[in-house]
């Protein structure tokens, strides 16, 4: 019996001439399979990091001109979630522990991006932009982290595209795990340390990186404390670009906002449903919690997105959906289908702003920058309309100076000479009033998916943030007040 089991098993190929090779065929079938190995692993990214540090200085992974007006900091996570480089993190705090007005920016880049791709150099120049107003600042630290994750793990040309959906899911893993929320609650927490004398902590998420901040915020946003009320996030503002997740979540958190808030008209704020005069919990209407920012032609979320899960639904046999209420819309119900099939800058269910346009207008008096000057113009005022300034043809000009993870300080960006300055404003348009803007914004503004880093985009985060955080009537910067969330309804009185 034993011999039979162990009974050497005949070779089919041998003599078989519909099955066998001749060894010229062998030789040429062992190149092809070599070839197209070695193919495949020259397409893959490496996996990092790409900014290893040591225990001490100097620091690879932070960086930044000479005269130190601005920092760069890298924090690299794995596909699970962990972060690479433990030493990343500490350093990038000590940065922010010995900066005593710090001004931080945390970026989460999206889909075909890594910590050493273009979308580095084009935040870089961002910072460089930002420290170049100190005095509309408070003359504050201007430190950046760079939030980098295997957003790009083949670079070979269209394989590159096949990896949509497994990118999806290691920015979804990533957002699930434990490291990346307590790294940016750490983060945002070093910043407003009551010794500092000046702090903002702002939050940027685009693509992929902006589903991984979503994600990572909506469970944070209403936290809960030990005393039986919520204590909302650390930072002080948060901003995702064109999120290339489902709006299953971005409805659900609408739904908790909504039960808790009310819209109060008369005092310009979202405030507690149950109990309005609870004492600070009022958020201001020009403090959300959260900002999505939907390019109306990004065809990768808009076309791409929904034919993609539609395909998905029909192999995983996904024909059963329950129908959920729909946020602002008094007890209506739909198929939960519409939630994930769109992200929530596409669904008409969930956009609740719009940026609309006001007309060409000319040039404010007394701008100095030389370059996109609507960022300067918005940047030095208040806008108690919620209305602001471009002044360039989004025509993409910019992708010129971004080529890789590479940025020069010190190099002059000259001017484009084709300015047209327009003007334009947020405006709500129905939907759910809470404290959670998904706003629908023109091409002329941000161009198809990756536009975010446009001249025009950022004159426009420089509106959103000065609408956030407005001047004093002196001109002067104050801290904002940290906002809490009403108690439960069963705990009112």
């Amino acid at each position: 019996m034993l011999k039979l089991a162990f009974r050497r098993v005949p070779d089919l190929t041998k003599n078989h001439p519909t099955i066998g090779l001749d060894p010229e065929s062998n030789s040429i079938v062992a190149l092809l399979v070599t070839g197209l190995f070695w193919l495949f692993a020259a397409g893959c990214a490496s996996y990092g990091p790409y900014h290893p540090d040591t225990a001490g200085p100097p620091y690879s992974s932070v960086r930044g001109p000479k005269d130190g007006r601005y920092k760069l900091a890298f924090i690299e996570f794995g596909d699970q979630g962990s972060t690479l480089d433990n030493n990343q993190r500490r350093v990038a705090l000590e940065l922010i522990h010995q900066a005593e007005r710090p001004m931080l920016f945390v970026y989460i880049h999206g889909w075909q991006n890594n910590a050493n791709s273009g979308d580095v150099c084009r935040f870089e120049h961002f910072l460089d932009t930002v420290s170049s107003f100190p005095e509309a600042l408070g003359r504050v630290n201007v430190i950046g982290v760079y939030i980098a994750w295997r957003g790009r793990d083949l670079t070979f040309p269209g394989l590159n595209l096949l990896t949509f959906y497994s990118r999806k899911s290691v920015a979804a893993e990533i957002a699930s795990q434990v490291s990346c929320l307590a790294t940016i609650n750490e983060l945002a927490v070093a910043a407003r340390d009551p010794s500092k004398k000046v702090h903002r902590c702002i939050l940027l998420g685009h693509s992929f990186g902006g589903l991984l901040l979503g994600n990572t915020l909506s469970h944070s946003i209403l936290d809960a404390s030990g005393t039986g009320t919520r204590n909302t996030s650390p930072w002080d503002m948060a901003v995702t670009y064109n999120s290339a997740d489902s709006s299953i979540s971005a409805r659900q958190l609408l739904k908790e906002l909504d039960y808790l808030y009310r819209y109060d008209p008369a005092r310009h704020a979202y405030v507690s449903r149950y109990n309005s005069s609870e004492q600070g919990t009022a958020i201001p209407e020009n403090r959300p919690l959260l900002v999505f920012l939907q390019s109306e032609n990004d065809s990768a979320t808009g076309k791409f997105f929904p034919i993609g899960t539609e395909f998905w639904n029909v192999l995983g046999l996904r024909y059963h959906w329950q129908k959920v209420p729909v946020p602002g819309h008094h007890g209506e119900k739909i198929s939960e289908r519409e939630f994930y099939t769109h992200t929530p800058g596409n669904n008409p269910y969930l956009v609740n702003y719009h940026v609309v346009p006001l007309g060409d207008v000319s040039p404010p008096p007394g701008i100095r920058a030389a370059g996109n000057r609507a960022f300067e113009v918005n940047l030095l005022q208040n806008h108690p309309d919620y209305s602001f300034y471009t002044s360039e043809h989004n025509d993409g000009h910019e992708n010129q100076f971004c080529k890789n993870g590479d940025y020069n300080p010190d190099k002059v960006r000259p001017p484009t000479g084709r300015e047209i300055w327009r003007r334009w404003q947020f405006v709500y348009t129905g939907n759910a009033r809470v404290p959670c803007w998904i706003v629908r914004v023109p091409k002329e503004i941000i161009f198809e998916h990756g536009g975010l880093w446009s001249d025009n985009s950022v004159a426009m985060l420089a509106a959103l943030f000065r609408i956030q955080f407005p001047l004093t009537a002196h001109g002067e910067v104050t801290n904002p007040p940290l906002l809490r969330a009403p108690e439960s309804p069963a705990l009112q009185e």
